[in-house]
């Protein structure tokens, strides 16, 4: 079992933001209203979807938006999981109100390699807790779980294997889809990685997006 090396930038990024915590504040409160019949997105997940190390915009979730026109609010977390607190100062269950808050039609959720080290039990118990908790709040939107990614040059752990079952489990249980979009950063790492071999590039970003969007036009969910 592999521990991962402890993310510095996690720290000072929760740091920087309880300093800055009426700013946070304020831009958790915002309200969206979508208009009738559009699609509203919120992405929930990591460092990998947050876009950590790359400039404002280059993550698959904002990519998504500019390509379709599709309002999406990624809510990404760095140092998040399911169980394990990020630098927003929650696990992925303290995103739950600004979700809320978007009003969106289809909530995507995505396992994190953040929650290796975790017991099963405590993964499966998070997970659980956390798609139900949004399915209550959120009983029309849709709620897609993505399979987690993990580092391209080593083998997945079992905590990897148990946070993708347990999004699929949890997502499933509350009518919602589960899918597994592999680990397409393996593909050329060189490429898609940066020089921490973890987070993607612009191209890997780019490389997410096509194959998410494939994957979610396969399970019945283009966009």
């Amino acid at each position: 079992m592999r521990t991962r090396r402890p993310r510095a930038w996690a720290l000072l990024a929760g740091v920087l933001c309880a300093v800055l915590l009426s700013g946070c504040a304020a831009a958790a409160a915002s309200v969206r209203t979508p208009a009738p019949g559009d699609t509203v997105v919120v992405t929930i997940g990591d460092s990998i979807m947050a876009g950590y190390g790359l400039d404002d915009g280059e993550d698959w979730p904002t990519q998504l938006s500019s390509r379709t026109g599709v309002s999406v609010d990624n809510l990404a977390c760095s140092g998040a999981g399911f169980v394990t607190v990020g630098s927003c100062g929650s696990s992925f269950a303290g995103l739950i109100p600004q979700a809320v808050k978007d009003a969106p039609t289809i909530v995507i959720v995505q396992g994190s390699d953040n929650d290796v080290g975790q017991s099963d039990a405590d993964i499966e118990a998070a997970t659980e807790k956390t798609v139900d908790t949004l399915h209550r709040a959120l009983p029309k939107a849709q709620l897609i779980g993505l399979s987690t990614l993990w580092d391209p040059d080593e083998d997945e752990p079992q905590e990897i294997t148990e946070t993708s079952a347990a999004v699929k489990r949890a997502v499933t249980a509350v009518h919602g889809t589960y899918v597994d979009i592999g680990q397409p950063l393996r593909e050329d790492p060189p490429t898609l990685l940066q020089d921490d071999h973890e987070h993607p590039t612009v191209a890997g970003q780019h490389k997410l997006l096509v194959v998410i969007r494939k994957e979610l036009a396969r399970a019945g969910h283009p966009l």
